[in-house]
């Protein structure tokens, strides 16, 4: 299992590399929060292949990322979780 994640002020936003199935929902729906257009270029969480054709993905987060956790409420595959300080496992 592949966990990576990115916090600020007590939110955590943990991301399950295994569950990912690729789908970009979740560029989608921060780069239209940032920036009011679907462009995933533009999005403050990235979602990549690990290699050329295949199904298995790596999901990392920019400096623009603040942890709103909008990636994590419509991820259909549970590859992202958004938790606030004082839940379980955040500091």
């Amino acid at each position: 299992m592949s966990l990576a994640y990115k916090s600020i002020n007590g939110r955590r936003i943990v991301a399950d590399d295994e569950k990912c199935n690729g789908c970009l929902i979740c560029q989608l729906r921060c780069s239209f929060r940032f920036e009011k257009a679907f462009n995933i270029a533009k999005a403050a969480i990235r979602v990549d292949r690990f290699t050329k054709g295949g199904t298995d993905y790596f999901i990392s987060f920019t400096d623009k990322c603040d942890v709103c956790g909008i990636c994590a409420r419509h991820c259909p595959y549970g590859a992202l979780t958004w938790h606030k300080k004082g839940e379980r496992g955040v500091v």
